[in-house]
């Protein structure tokens, strides 16, 4: 070696002693005369692990010599990826042998072999060529450092990443870290980088970036990102951990298309296949411009009867061509469908001058006859229209709904709510923000106005009254904000805490002894389905109250649409002993139709014909009439709207049944008609004409 020029000489295989002593001996003294060049190596570590097939060199060789550490840590698949600067036994330091070969044993950075390093130019040698002096091998070898490393059973074999490497000995990769220090590389990117670096991109990204075509675009880019920063880094002969920062990717990834894939369940009607109105709702939620869209709700009447004669597909097949007509007016919007009878999609009304005359076109086109499997169906809807401001989407996908099912298909088939239509729109804004928190707080009360049998003039029951006294305005009119819980979708949670109060003053009278029958208003628009029975069952559960002295009295009858699904839910009731009456019978929408379908117990008379009885003969004949009509079919009569004792008297002489109004009493409070009803009890008072 020292013929041959070599500066230094890192024997990296462990010396041990033969058994000849005098082989040795002067091995050992051919090391200590080069002692300056000659570096010795020898696992430092006692990791069984990395260093079970290492045995240790012999003290006889390396007393008094430069020790340089062989140890590498390969990771269970038997690749090295890092070598630290130095190991200790706990005793003393040693410098790693890539450390002694590089920079002498001076640093104290670990290094990261960068295995781009191409080998084929590392000449190797066999030690028989330079022992008979091969010219090329000794000319190889001038000037350089020679690492010299065995073979055998005590060699562990170390993969290389680079598959021209394949298993190598350890003696090459601490050659190949040599050469990345030498190359000012080999550094290390933790993985704390990486995501944090990675992870910003992509919040950043998806921050700046709106819709789903631009956020295709930030995931390419991001991808695109990694892969360049991977590809530099092996450039540069960096060892950088990005399966933290690919694992990032993955798992976004993964609940992204867990998020879309529930949304696709979420936001689809599973029927119709059509976007649902929760899709409606965030489609609305993502204008820029909320306000300047109308919402419009189309009602398709008697749609749950037509389905039933369907098959599945054909189902579909109906409901797309719903879908189908209503989008004639502007092929860009979409059509929702909430699973019912509902249809839904959003237009900007200000393209259209006059929005009800287009709706209004739009329905005449819609309402043709449907084809379905060679069958032809009839097709008959109503549209309501919310056109509101300052209100939240769902808020304004109920009002549109309220609308749909007040419009009527023979006077009014497209009604539009703006803003509720009302006296004062200011007013009317604070009306729906308090009502929202009267009704969250329980602060909507009910008052008992007494009914009394007219020929005795007993005190037989009452009616149960809404009734919220609003801080600022006093008492509203509930014709006024039962109207307005209507618009708003909350007519069911009005109807539930109403019904909760009066059964429980049922209960209440019953308990005292006192006659005990209260009426309760239910809106006939809440005849549809039997969620209705279900909250009055609850109700009735609840309180404990008698359903024999329950009446359900059903207001605006006429806007009840099948009189099918609303028979079987009186009669379902009507089983428990709950009765029905039929509200201000003769005017408004009360009609012979429903009378004569349904099974009433009691009509009532609207005021309107009561309170014109003294002057009046055409009223007093409709009251005649109607009286006549009662009795004739087995109903209880109930006039009201009684303002005076000659109005009191009349009735008494037509031969009516029972009567309320401020000339027998005003509404009261609970304790107020149990004391009414406790005195006449206790005293015998009837009132006379």
């Amino acid at each position: 070696m020292s013929q041959a020029g070599v500066s230094r000489i890192v024997i990296d295989t462990p010396m041990q002693l033969s058994g000849n002593s005098r082989v040795d001996r002067d091995l050992r003294l051919a090391l200590e005369r080069n002692r300056e060049r000659v570096i010795l190596s020898r696992p430092i570590r006692d990791d069984i692990d990395e260093n079970r097939l290492i045995e240790d060199g012999s003290e006889f060789f390396e007393r008094g010599m430069r020790i340089a550490a062989s140890d590498i840590q390969p990771d269970f698949l038997g690749f090295v990826w890092g070598i630290e600067s130095e190991y200790s036994d706990g005793r003393s330091a040693y410098p790693a042998v890539w450390n002694v070969i590089a920079h002498g044993g001076a640093t104290t950075e670990a290094i990261f072999p960068d295995y781009s390093v191409d080998t084929s130019q590392v000449p190797q040698i066999d030690l028989s060529e330079l022992a008979r002096g091969n010219g090329l091998a000794l000319n190889a070898v001038q000037d350089k450092t020679v690492v010299i490393w065995g073979s055998g059973r005590d060699r562990r074999a170390i993969k290389a990443p680079d598959a021209n490497y394949g298993d190598v000995s350890a003696g090459l990769i601490q050659i190949v870290a040599a050469e990345t220090a030498l190359r000012n590389s080999g550094q290390f990117v933790g993985s704390s980088i990486t995501i944090a670096a990675f992870g910003l991109l992509l919040l950043l990204g998806l921050g700046i970036v709106r819709g789903r075509r631009n956020r295709m675009l930030v995931y390419g880019l991001w991808v695109a990102a990694l892969v360049t920063f991977f590809v530099l880094s092996a450039y540069l002969g960096l060892r950088v951990m990005l399966s933290e920062a690919l694992f990032l990717g993955t798992f976004y990834a993964t609940l992204r298309a867990i998020y879309n894939y529930r949304r696709r369940h979420i936001f689809i009607d599973p029927r119709s296949k059509l976007p649902n109105f929760a899709a409606l709702r965030r489609d609305l939620e993502c204008q820029e411009d909320v306000a300047a869209f109308a919402i419009v709700v189309a009602k398709v009447a008697r749609l749950d009867a037509v389905l039933a004669t369907l098959s599945q597909s054909e189902q579909r097949q109906y409901m797309r061509q719903v879908a189908t007509r209503l989008n004639l007016g502007d092929t860009q919007h979409t059509v929702y469908h909430d699973g019912g009878k509902y249809f839904g999609f959003l237009v900007r009304a200000q393209d259209y001058p006059d929005l009800k005359s287009h709706l209004e076109g739009l329905r005449a086109v819609a309402s043709q006859a449907v084809s379905v499997s060679k069958r032809t169906l009839d097709l008959s809807m109503t549209i309501g229209v919310d056109h509101s401001k300052n209100k939240s989407p769902s808020s304004r996908i109920s009002s549109a709904i309220a609308a749909a099912d007040q419009a009527r298909e023979a006077y009014r088939p497209v009604f539009i709510i703006t803003n509720f239509e009302a006296d004062s729109e200011t007013w009317d804004y604070s009306l729906q923000a308090r009502l929202e928190q009267a009704l969250t707080e329980n602060r909507i009360s009910i008052k008992l106005q007494p009914q009394i049998e007219l020929q005795s003039g007993r005190i037989i029951g009452a009616e149960a009254l809404a009734r919220w006294v609003d801080e600022e305005r006093g008492e509203i009119s509930p014709a006024r904000f039962i109207l307005q819980c209507e618009r708003v979708g909350r007519l069911d949670e009005l109807t539930k805490r109403l019904l909760g109060l009066s059964f429980a003053a049922s209960r209440s009278l019953r308990e005292k002894g006192l006659p005990a029958r209260v009426s309760a208003n239910v809106s006939a628009i809440q005849f549809v389905d039997h969620r209705i029975a279900d909250m009055i069952e609850t109700a009735l559960a609840e309180s404990g109250a008698d359903p024999a002295d329950i009446i359900i009295e059903v207001t605006e009858s006429a806007r009840i649409e099948d009189f099918a699904v609303a028979r079987d839910i009186m009669e379902r009731l009507g089983n428990s002993g709950i009765r029905f009456s039929i509200d201000d019978f003769g005017i408004s929408s009360a009609n012979l139709d429903a009378l004569y379908r349904l099974p009433f117990f009691e009509l009532k008379i609207d005021r309107m014909f009561v309170s014109a009885l003294t002057n009046d003969r055409s009223a007093r004949t409709i009251v005649e009439n109607m009286l006549s009509l009662s009795s004739g079919l087995g109903l209880v009569s109930v006039a009201e709207g009684i303002e005076d004792l000659a109005t009191l008297e009349i009735l008494r002489n037509m031969g009516g049944d029972l009567g309320q109004g401020y000339c027998i009493a005003r509404p009261q409070t609970l304790p107020l008609l149990q004391e009414t009803m406790r005195l006449q009890r206790d005293n015998g008072l009837q009132r006379s004409g």
